[in-house]
């Protein structure tokens, strides 16, 4: 009997297995699908050379790093980096994307090197230093009690993901995914709106009409202004973008990059990081491994990838097919960059299932935001597990947060809130809470 036994078990464990594997298969499929992908999307191919000439290289530096970018043709091109060292250029390396970081200073120049084996053709060159001394690094703490910022009743009965920002009159407004539902991300179609002339305010932002219905997905809209003018983002897997004068009324709806470099392309927030230089950061997936991607601009309007803001890899707990690390946000604080992103939705097939059925077993997960540190914008680091990630500053129970710094006050506030059914901290309201800027070294 004992042998009957054991003689079965390599089989029902190879059925099992066999069957785990064809269901991951099976819901990849399904899922990645419908999307696409193409990183000329947002600027064709045929125009790059046109945009080449009129970009050149632009420099950005901080303390200890500078940057330099540029418009990339990757099909066809590679970009070689040299430097100058007295009266001769030194190679320093090639690299793919429009995007060369580095600690030290000097006399740079691009060139393309057309994959053909056509001339070399120069980009730019520029000559650019990094600032002196080191950042002080810090850890964001939340430092009081949450309480109601804003819940709808008539646009929906809840709001996930959102942004908070100044309109040109003064007035702070909070635009936010809802549906009238208790979490349905099939329904979410437009933004609720709240206002407040203070904030946060005594007793709650006031919900006015919402924005933004254009009878599609509408989902993390993220405002942020440039040269009086107000830009509003939102996704999924395609970016969405709006421009208003005041900050309340919104027109020419269009799509700015119809088809990412990724998959899974969600939840962009815009950083300018210079004069006429911004950064997208999204949510991704690569080959298996959650990511946070990077897209630059020079113009608001055309992007294009130029690589990871944070990776993952083996020791990362949480790799979802549609990607576990959700709504991103960069915050400068004292010239050091902050990057905070809730990290749930738990590897292979299962979760996204059970997920349509309303059931959810870790729901800790769902508020488990972590943040990240870097001297720059552009790179911070590889997540490897939550003791094998020397860039992670600290863990916050909160879902998709905005934190929000009121120049009047010069105090910090950091944002929760999430879908009914699922969050933990709150029942359909954005809350808010203080934050507190804890020195390290």
């Amino acid at each position: 009997m004992h042998q009957t036994l054991f003689g079965r078990l390599p089989k029902t464990l190879i059925i099992l297995v066999s069957a785990w594997i064809l269901m991951e298969i099976a819901v990849r499929i399904y899922l990645e699908w419908p999307l696409s992908t193409d990183f000329y999307s947002s600027l064709p191919a045929d125009q790059i050379t046109e945009y080449q000439k009129q970009i050149g290289v632009r420099a950005t530096t901080g303390k200890g790093w500078i940057h330099l970018g540029w418009i990339a043709d990757p099909e066809r091109e590679i970009y070689r980096i040299e430097r100058a060292t007295g009266d001769r250029w030194l190679y320093v390396r090639d690299v793919v994307f429009g995007s060369f970081l580095n600690h030290d200073g000097g006399k740079y120049r691009v060139w393309a090197h057309p994959k053909n084996g056509d001339e070399f053709r120069l980009i730019g060159e520029i000559t650019v230093a990094p600032e002196s001394g080191i950042a002080p690094l810090y850890k964001p703490l939340i430092a009081g009690d949450w309480r109601t910022l804003l819940k709808p009743e008539k646009s929906g009965y809840y709001i996930n993901d959102h942004t908070i920002f100044q309109d040109k009159t003064g007035v702070w407004r909070l635009l936010g995914i809802t549906s009238k539902s208790d979490g349905d991300f099939n329904a979410e179609k437009y933004f609720a709106v709240g206002v407040s002339e203070k904030f946060p305010p005594d007793s709650g932002m006031r919900e006015t009409d919402p924005i933004a219905d254009f009878s599609e997905l509408a989902w993390a809209p993220h405002v942020i202004r440039a040269d009086s003018v107000y830009h509003l983002f939102w996704s999924p897997h395609k970016l969405h973008q709006m421009t208003s004068v005041d900050g309340v009324n919104w027109t020419d709806h269009r799509i700015t990059i119809p088809k990412p470099y990724h998959k899974f392309f969600r939840d962009a927030m815009v950083l300018q990081v210079d004069t006429n230089q911004w950064l997208l950061y999204t949510t991704a997936r690569g080959r298996y491994f959650s990511e946070i991607d990077i897209y630059q601009s020079f113009n608001l309007e055309n992007w294009q990838y130029i690589g990871k803001a944070l990776d993952s890899s083996w020791g990362s707990e949480r790799n979802a097919i549609f990607s576990s690390m959700e709504s991103p946000f960069v915050v400068d604080y004292q010239n050091r960059f902050y990057l905070s992103l809730t990290y749930n939705n738990d590897s292979f097939f299962w979760p996204g299932i059970l997920m349509l059925f309303h059931i959810w077993p870790d729901r800790a997960s769902y508020n488990d935001t972590k943040v990240f540190q870097a001297d720059n914008p552009y790179d911070f680091g590889i997540y490897r597990g939550e003791n094998n990630s020397p860039s992670l500053v600290t863990n916050l129970t909160t879902h998709g947060p905005e934190i929000i710094h009121n120049p009047e006050s010069d105090e910090w506030y950091i944002t929760t809130a999430g879908w009914p059914w699922m969050a933990s901290i709150t029942s359909g309201e954005v809350a808010i809470a203080p934050l507190r800027w804890e020195f390290q070294k």
